[in-house]
């Protein structure tokens, strides 16, 4: 069904699908990701409402994580955050320490603009700390996370927000750069430095846009876009007819996910136009951009 696997570099930075499908797939699972740094610590790519069985049924805890990167703020995106939080937040498993036990808080990283909306999400439930006289109401995202700071940003464009901000961790270096999804609606691919000036690209939720992806392909290891094969007015997501007219060099680039659950119907179609179509489970290595399992 996929093209045929290679065996990863020597401390390579790897990504690990647990969920592959849209918003809506219960074939393939809705939106969450492993990327696996050098160091051996792993970081989620947003957290869907999957996101907690997806991770269960791999034999992998929340406390085998480091941090969490967030794209943007829709359910398939982000509704595992709250089990996330409150599990390593009250919970100590595998000799990593609860949050409030003095534990280390999982690290989060995210656009600005982005951040805001998340906390408008989590917040009718993460404002809820005990305390010794009982609940409170004082709880903020930082209390659960630590929120990682932009240390550079580019100036807004189209909407009040930057255009892009680049974030550091040890390991770890990447841009969040808006996107076209929903309109006026803070959304971000991701660019994540995999060396020698090279990285993999990872859509976030986007409509297709051509001259970017052109321009960033001569330094791109690996595309991570998502795709639908539904053709509809208003559409916020990468239409598989406008990812077919990519150059070849793209598409040759280029793991399909996010897509719906008759895939099996647009597969032959998909492969012959020289994609591959990302399902739960498999590893790419992003130096090579090749999958390795």
């Amino acid at each position: 069904m996929q093209s045929r696997t290679v065996s990863a570099t020597t401390s390579s930075m790897t990504l690990r699908f647990f969920g592959a499908g849209g918003a809506f797939s219960r074939r393939y699972g809705t939106t969450c990701s492993a990327l696996k740094l050098r160091s051996g610590e792993s970081w989620l790519i947003d957290c869907g409402r999957q996101a907690p069985d997806q991770l269960a049924a791999a034999g992998v805890s929340w406390h085998d994580i480091t941090g969490q990167i967030i794209t943007h703020v829709h359910g398939d995106h982000i509704f595992g955050l709250e089990d996330f939080a409150f599990l390593r937040y009250f919970s100590s498993e595998r000799g990593v320490a609860a949050v409030r036990e003095g534990g280390p808080r999982p690290k989060l990283m995210c656009h600005s603009a982005v951040l805001g909306e998340l906390w408008q999400s989590l917040a009718p439930s993460l404002r809820y700390l005990a305390a010794p006289s009982g609940p409170t109401t004082t709880g903020t995202l930082s209390d659960y996370f630590e929120i990682i700071d932009p240390h550079q940003v580019e100036p807004p464009r189209d909407n009040p927000w930057s255009h892009a901000e680049s974030f550091q961790s040890p390991g770890l270096e990447l841009v969040t750069r808006e996107t076209i999804h929903v309109p006026h609606k803070p959304s971000t691919s991701l660019e994540i430095e995999v060396g020698d000036g090279r990285m993999a690209w990872w859509s976030g939720d986007s409509t297709v846009q051509p001259e970017l992806l052109v321009a960033l392909e001569p330094r791109t290891t690996v595309f991570f876009h998502d795709c639908t094969f539904m053709d509809y007015p208003g559409q916020v997501h990468g239409a598989f007819h406008r990812l077919e007219q990519l150059p070849e060099t793209v598409r040759r680039k280029m793991v399909l996910m996010h897509h719906e659950d008759d895939l099996d119907t647009h597969l032959e179609r998909a492969q012959a136009a020289g994609f591959r179509v990302g399902l739960a489970g498999q590893v790419y290595d992003l130096e090579t951009g090749q999958r390795i399992s």
